[in-house]
């Protein structure tokens, strides 16, 4: 028996060979790769060549039978690997591309393209570590498996679902609009959410309002309405008239402690991982799945493109190898050694429900560090912060929980009431591992009995205005999204959003926000998600259409996820596709849409002919027609701004770009033009500067 192993990935590929070369298999395995998606559906002339027109007649578009093209910068390897299924005789094909969705949607649609019609086994493992790769070799699943067909299917009706919702509603807005405006599934939802804010942010009228403070001994409290629950004045004169009130003393009335014991989180899903380092390290959430998925192929954590939280009994039995692995790094030493010397204690972790059930699994468990030591593997600085995160959850499992004493006092004096609330810690538990991330301290009120007398040592008016909502960060964003039934009223809508985990998913939400910044819907503040004003005129001018609400994503993906489950039939679902396609069209098609044209950008003269300059959607070129003149506005990662195009045209260096070389080296460098080309200025170095 002969069989071609394909991966999804040349260092996947590497290592499944490795591991190959050192065992004894039943079959021969010949490897090659892809280099992630090679083929795509064809663009919509390609079926019919009049539906190159933006035409709204026209519209919906929906093929017959749905197509593969080879993608331009793939086809060398798409043409080698279908070299080797024509000439070289193979039995059978194994499928290593990622254990999901993704990987079954970039397996199949180059098995459709190619032809092929050789049987498939599926090689399958979240984890990349030798142990792993031998077990999936020795456990291939056959391309008829029930969960894995499902899955393929699922696969592939969402590429062509999506790819119809973007064609002809892409279409369809940008004819009504005047303007390209690209309309997604995920992606309009997501702009509607953070249009929203943005409004509600510019609407805002600042409200003024009075606090009255008391200062005691060695604590503050604040004026309360015990029946209104506010501690919020109106006017100054209220405020006023409550201080002139205060006698000299103030009387403790109420105390009340409760003990809260905080048991350590769940593992990461990639939608955790991404929230905690863009709080922790400001890290962009297409950034975070790009240094997990680097430590992955380096197999020193496991598959991250996850939505579970949890670890299946088989691994959970196993995970003092884990615990081993991170035993090695300095800052974690003492403490991993402490909880390898209680075993019982491991065991008694891994059984709780709490972070070890087979039934919460999705196609993937939680992320975790795998049982590879760093060793000798260079980690980014990036790399490293990740990695320790996602190090401290597993250790904190095995820690003892966090326990808070929360004090609340009320106090009186002329009649009215003032709180005061404490933190006492009683235990740091688990939260030892983040002492210099813990922002919040814990101050504790000093000891007090009921009937108290306390001196009042001063007491304040504070004059405050009420705040605008703060903007989205990503991961505020990405828990909106996670959390998308909180923007619709209808409770049946809420259960449908909450059962299918909101819009999009952990491996595409952080693609989804990029493209919104790439195609000038939002923008990037700081570490805060802004809606442009051509992003809130694209959600204004949709109005009620369905691709506005999140409600119409979330019943699509649980078509999808009832797919994968076997409750609906592909071809059921098709039907409700074909039919839900041609009624949202038109009634795209119908709406009366108004998106102002966008302001033109003149960033200079051309180094070419003398005309105009101008900023557009993937950089800077000439005006001149049959000019050729023109710079991306990204280069090598690094972000060209209209202010750098202008200071190049004026014959000047720009300020220092960050650029990420193909190594992945990272260093800064002014530019300068070069006749056309834009040119490296490097600073000299440190050690050869006098």
């Amino acid at each position: 028996m002969r069989a071609l192993l394909i991966a999804e990935k040349p260092s996947l590929m590497r290592d499944i060979e490795k591991v190959y070369k050192k065992m004894d298999t039943p079959y021969d395995i010949d490897f090659v790769s892809f280099v992630g998606h090679v083929v795509e559906l064809k663009e919509p002339h390609e079926y019919q060549p009049e539906w190159k027109k933006w035409n709204l007649q026209l519209l919906p578009m929906m093929p017959q039978k749905y197509e593969f093209r080879v993608k331009k910068n793939t086809a060398k390897v798409y043409k080698e690997i279908e070299q080797r299924l024509k000439h070289q005789h193979y039995d059978f094909i194994i499928n290593a591309c990622d254990a999901g969705m993704e990987g079954e949607n970039i397996f199949y649609s180059f098995y459709k393209k190619v032809g092929c019609r050789l049987p498939v086994k599926r090689f399958w493992t979240s984890q990349t570590t030798d142990p792993a790769i031998r077990h999936a070799l020795l456990h291939l699943i056959d391309e008829n498996d029930e969960l894995i067909k499902n899955l393929r299917n699922a696969a592939m009706y969402r590429m062509i679902f999506d790819w119809l919702v973007g064609l002809n509603l892409t279409r369809a807005a940008t004819v009504k609009g005047g303007r390209t405006i690209k309309v997604g599934r995920v992606m309009t939802p997501t702009l509607a959410i953070v249009v929203k804010r943005e409004l509600e942010i510019r609407h805002f009228v600042p409200t003024p309002y009075f606090q009255v403070e008391l200062q005691l001994d060695g604590f503050k409290a604040l004026w309360f309405d015990p029946l209104a629950k506010t501690n919020k004045l109106a006017t100054l004169e209220e405020a006023q008239a409550i201080q002139e009130k205060l006698e000299t003393m103030a009387q403790v009335v109420e105390i009340e402690t409760e003990r809260k014991t905080m048991y350590a989180p769940s593992l990461h899903s990639l939608l955790d991982l991404q929230k905690e380092a863009n709080k922790f390290y400001g890290f962009t959430s297409a950034e975070t799945l790009k240094l997990a998925q680097s430590l992955y192929e380096k197999k020193l954590i496991t598959y991250p493109r996850t939505e579970s939280k949890h670890l299946p009994t088989a691994f959970a039995q196993t995970i003092e190898r884990n615990l081993q692995a991170v035993r090695s790094l300095p800052a974690f030493t003492s403490v991993t050694e402490a909880i390898l010397s209680n075993s019982g204690h491991i065991q008694k972790a891994m059984h709780s429900k709490r972070y070890v059930d087979d039934k919460k699994l999705t196609d993937h468990h939680a992320i975790t560090v795998t049982d590879v030591p760093i060793g000798r593997k260079k980690l980014t600085p990036g790399e490293q912060k990740i990695y320790e995160l996602i190090v401290k959850r597993l250790l904190a499992l095995f820690l003892p929980p966090y326990v808070l004493d929360k004090t609340a006092v009320i106090l009186a004096s002329g009649g009215e009431h003032f709180k005061a609330t404490g933190n006492m810690v009683i235990d740091k538990g688990y939260t030892v591992l983040y002492e210099t991330q813990r922002k919040k301290q814990e101050i504790p009120l000093p000891l007090l009995t009921k009937g108290q007398q306390l001196p009042i040592v001063a007491h304040d008016i504070l004059s405050k205005m009420t705040e605008a909502p703060p903007r989205y960060t990503d991961s505020t964003l990405l828990d909106a999204m996670f959390h998308a039934g909180r923007f619709v009223e209808d409770p049946k809508l809420q259960a449908i959003l909450k059962d299918a985990e909101g819009i999009g998913t952990s491996a595409t939400r952080a693609e989804i926000i990029e493209k919104l910044i790439g195609n000038g819907m939002m923008e990037r503040q700081g570490k805060s998600l802004a809606a442009t004003d051509f992003g809130i005129d694209v959600i204004e001018s949709l109005g009620n259409h369905d691709v506005v609400s999140p409600v119409l994503t979330a019943i699509w993906s649980k078509k999808l996820k009832d797919i994968v489950d076997g409750q609906l039939s592909s071809r059921d679902f098709y039907d409700d596709m074909r039919q839900f396609i041609v009624e949202t069209t038109d009634r795209m098609k119908a709406l009366d849409m108004a998106v102002a044209e966008k302001e033109i950008v003149v960033v200079g003269n051309c180094v070419h002919c003398g005309a105009a300059v101008t900023e557009n959607f993937k950089g800077y070129s000439c005006t001149a027609k049959g000019c050729a003149f023109f710079i991306s506005k990204s280069m090598m990662k690094g972000k060209i701004t209209p202010t750098d195009m202008k200071k190049l045209l004026a014959g000047k260096e720009t300020r220092e770009i960050t650029f990420t070389w193909k190594s992945g080296k990272r260093g800064k460098a002014r530019l300068k033009l070069n006749g056309a080309r834009p040119e490296f200025i490097f600073a000299p170095s440190k050690k050869h500067s006098k």
